[in-house]
Formats: structure tokens, C-alpha cells, sequence
């Protein structure tokens, strides 16, 4: 055997030459660019779970719940937020220094990419503090550089401020700034991704506006200088995740291929009645008729929606009986699906239209920012249902004109309540948690609560807060011990009120 092997073996050797080249996989980048870490963090701030977790938030705002088991949203039950999306911002760290030492790049592309850094960063920190309250961020992300393992806590206040300077860092360089690499949704241009800094700066100074100044900056001076910048013009350029159906990996999160959780949601009385009471062709785009009702799929009769404050078992026992509506059957059978947005253009017109109502000075008067938040939500979900999914409703511009002349009409005394509501249904699978924000922050739309079914330690309200994570009291224990008594006098449970609510 031993002849036979070896010149088989020499063959080999000589027939693969250097091993180092073979196995390079030449689908693999062999060496970090900024245009590849510009591609990295913008996918995972636009990721969403290919799983139930993608309509979480829907279950604790009472638009949908999930019948395969119970879950604690569904319940109003919290436990811990998580820094994971820190990680995200090592790579737009490293992003900036591999531009700054790239002598062949021009000064306006490395400002795109510092632009974007500054954006990131607000991004992330905006998202933590909204959830738990005081975080890191001066400190943050300085293990490497600075050898600073254990960040101390910044509190609200300095955290806001340091997310506001940001965002107008970042506005100011994409002002001046050139298209960059990596880029799949606004193709680098930077005047897109200036305007979408400018709108997410109004949502950051909307939730703050109760609040006359912040870190020393004049909350209302700079949202109306802000209002009066470039913002997203259609809901084509929002900051948002687009599909493929041609394309595997780039499948609609909630397309049944990808996960088998499709048949468990069932939408709740709450949101059904809502748009009943509206008179709302979004309902037959939303939901699929009750299997157990007998009217027409065009009837508003035909859907159903279960009260979302029962016992589990008695909401598993409707569904199973087909009393209630499920979800639109394109959400898992369209490959494509709809773009999933995180910074929208109806979100900015609703936005514009409450600072209007509070009398801030902005381009337009409530009912006009109103109107248009309105008219592109509605034009967004028919514009992505097909004619197929629509149960045999149109949602055209003349419906629209009726839709803003019945129920829906502005009344500037019910102003904040109607502004709430239509925010809260243009953001359905779409924003996640923002709808949260907003009705912590307003009280609407006026959730219903059931203190014998509520599983928040206060039975009589919603949780305010997620608490810090478990692996903090480990790795950084005095940093957030120190936050917690400063913020809450020693407590951290989903209840105690953080600096944004006071």
C-alpha cells in the first residue's frame, strides 16, 4: 500500500500548491474596509427577528397578541434591557480610524463616514436610555483605547445632551460631506442621510419636550431650527429595511419560509374597534377575517378582534373556536413584504404636527402635518398590499380625502389624542417600540388594563423601564449600583421613574 500512497500524495502536493491559497474563501473579505463596516452597522440598525419577536411590541401595545403561548409583553411583564447594540459601534469606531489613515481619501467621503459614526452613536444610546434611564456614554467603548473596562454611568441629562451634539455633528458634516461606500439604502447620498438626522433629531427633542432645556441646550430653540432644516420628504426615504423576493437572505422577516410562528398572532378587540370606529380600509390590509364570522371579507362585520386583558387560556380558547381576526396573509406570504422603517416620514409629520399643537413655530399648522402624516401612512400599506390581500377594500386618494372629512378629521381640542392614535396605527409592525415612547410619554391611545390580569408589579399601570442587565451587577457592579441610587435610591424594577418622565 505504502507505494501506492505515497506518489499519490506527492501528486497531491504538487497538484495543490500553497494551502494559504486554497483556502481563501474568495466570497470573504480578507481585510477590513470602511465600507464594509459602514454595510455591517447599518444592517444590524435595521435588523429585525426573523421570528415572533417581530410583532413583540404589538403585543404590549394591545394591537395584536400571540396565541401559541403566553407571553409577558402581552401581560405588561418587563425584565432586562441589554447593551448589545454597543458592539455595533466598535465597528463604526474602527471605521473612523481606517479613514482618517487612509491618505488617498478625500476630506468630504471621510466626512460621510465620521457623519455616520456621530449618527450610530446617538442611535444606540438613544435606544439604551430610553429603556433603562441613566447608561454609558462618555466612557463607553474606551476598553481598547483608554483601558476603561468598567464605564462609568452618564445620567439622563448628560446622555441626551451627548446624543443631541452628536446629531447636529453629524447633520453638519453630511451638509458638507460627499456620497461614501456601503451603503444599501440611500446609496451613500449624503443629503438623504442628512435629512434623516434631522428627523430623528425632532423625535429626540419631541420626547424631550417637557423639558425646557437640556444639558444646556434650549430644547424648543434647537426642534424649531431643526424643523426648519432638510427632513425626510416621502416615506420612500425613511431610514428603513427593504426586501427582496428574489433573494433568500434578504426574505421579509415574517415570510413563512423563514420562521413557522405565522399562525399564532390574532389581533385584539383594542386595535379592531379602533379602526372600525374609523371607518379604517386598513383593517382588511391588516387583518384576515374571523373564520367563525359569516359576512362578506369587504364587511367590516367580518373581523374580530379578542379582548386583550383576558385570562390566556380564554384568549387560546376564541382563536382555536375562529372568533377572531389573524394577521393579513401577505405579512408571511409575500417573500418581499414591506419595508420595515426605524426612522419614517409619517412618524416626522406627526411629530411636526404635536409641536404645532403645543404652539412651537414650525413649517405648518397641526392639521396640514396631520393630514400628511395620515395620507403617507395610508399610502404606504396600500402601496405594499396587492390587490390580492386587500379583502376587497381600495385605499385611494379619494377614500383618503373622505377618511380626513369623517371620524379621523382634525379637531385641534382633541388634537394630541387624534395626533397618538394615528401615529399608533401607521406604526404597526413598523417602529418598534416608538408607539411605547409615545404612550408613556402622553397616555396615548388609552390602553386597556385589567389589574387581575396585569402582571406588572404595580397592578393599576404599565412598567416605565426595563431594568439593568444582570451581567452589569457582575462585570460593572459600582458603576451601576452608583446609577441606581442616584436615579431610584437603590431599586431597579420596572417601575421606578426615570429623569425623561419627571
Amino acid at each position: 500500500m505504502k507505494k501506492i500512497i505515497y506518489p499519490l500524495l506527492s501528486v497531491m502536493l504538487i497538484a495543490c500548491g500553497d494551502f494559504n491559497d486554497i483556502n481563501l474563501n474568495p466570497d470573504t473579505p480578507t481585510m477590513v474596509t470602511p465600507d464594509f463596516l459602514a454595510t455591517r452597522v447599518i444592517l444590524n440598525t435595521t435588523d429585525s427577528p426573523a421570528s415572533k419577536w417581530l410583532f413583540g411590541d404589538s403585543w404590549l401595545m394591545k394591537s395584536t397578541g400571540f396565541t401559541e403561548h403566553m407571553e409577558w409583553y402581552m401581560y405588561n411583564k418587563f425584565e432586562r434591557g441589554n447593551y448589545d447594540a454597543y458592539a455595533y459601534l466598535i465597528d463604526t469606531k474602527k471605521m473612523v480610524e481606517l479613514v482618517r489613515a487612509d491618505q488617498g481619501m478625500a476630506e468630504n467621503k471621510k466626512q460621510a463616514y465620521e457623519a455616520l459614526d456621530y449618527f450610530m452613536q446617538a442611535l444606540v444610546f438613544y435606544n439604551a436610555t430610553m429603556a433603562m434611564g441613566d447608561v454609558p456614554c462618555s466612557e463607553a467603548l474606551k476598553g481598547e483605547s483608554e483601558g476603561i473596562v468598567s464605564p462609568q454611568y452618564d445620567t439622563q441629562e448628560e446622555v441626551f445632551g451627548i446624543i443631541l451634539k452628536n446629531l447636529q455633528k453629524s447633520s453638519e458634516l453630511f451638509g458638507s460631506a460627499s456620497a461614501f461606500d456601503g451603503d444599501f439604502i440611500y446609496n451613500g447620498n449624503p443629503v438623504k442621510w442628512q435629512r434623516a438626522t434631522n428627523s430623528f433629531m425632532l423625535r429626540v427633542l419631541n420626547m424631550l419636550s417637557k423639558k425646557q432645556t437640556v444639558a444646556g441646550i434650549d430644547v424648543r430653540n434647537l426642534f424649531e431650527k431643526t424643523a426648519a432644516s432638510p427632513l425626510i420628504e416621502s416615506e420612500a426615504d425613511s431610514y428603513q429595511r427593504t426586501y427582496d423576493a428574489g433573494k433568500s437572505s434578504q426574505w421579509y422577516p415574517f415570510y413563512h419560509e423563514k420562521q413557522n410562528f405565522w399562525p399564532y398572532p390574532v389581533f385584539t378587540s383594542f386595535f379592531v374597534n379602533m379602526l372600525k370606529d374609523l371607518q379604517d380600509y386598513r383593517l382588511f390590509y391588516f387583518a384576515e377575517p374571523a373564520k367563525a364570522l359569516t359576512a362578506d371579507m369587504s364587511s367590516f362585520d367580518a373581523y374580530s378582534g379578542v379582548n386583550p386583558v383576558l385570562e390566556y387560556g380564554q384568549i387560546q380558547a376564541e382563536f382555536a373556536a375562529g372568533k377572531h381576526s389573524t394577521i393579513n396573509k401577505r405579512y408571511h406570504r409575500m417573500p418581499q413584504g414591506e419595508p420595515v422603517k426605524f426612522i419614517a416620514y409619517t412618524e416626522t409629520q406627526f411629530i411636526l404636527a404635536e409641536a404645532a399643537l403645543r404652539g412651537w413655530k414650525i413649517p405648518g399648522s397641526a392639521k396640514e402635518h396631520y393630514e400628511k402624516g395620515v395620507r403617507a401612512a395610508m399610502k404606504f400599506t396600500a402601496e405594499h398590499t396587492p390587490e390580492a390581500y386587500r379583502h376587497g377594500r381600495t385605499i385611494d386618494d379619494a377614500y383618503i380625502d373622505g377618511y380626513l372629512k369623517g371620524k379621523a378629521a382634525f379637531n385641534e381640542t382633541e388634537g394630541l389624542k387624534q395626533i397618538m392614535i394615528q401615529k399608533y396605527i401607521a406604526s404597526f409592525v413598523q417602529l418598534p417600540f416608538n408607539s411605547y415612547y409615545d404612550y408613556r410619554r402622553t397616555g396615548y391611545p388609552k390602553l386597556p388594563l385589567d389589574p387581575a390580569t396585569n402582571m406588572n408589579e404595580i397592578k393599576t399601570q404599565y412598567p416605565v423601564r426595563w431594568m439593568y442587565p444582570e451581567n452589569e451587577y457582575e462585570r460593572n457592579k459600582e458603576n451601576v449600583e452608583n446609577a441606581i441610587k442616584r436615579q431610584f435610591n437603590g431599586t431597579d424594577t420596572p417601575n421606578d421613574v426615570m429623569w425623561l418622565l419627571k
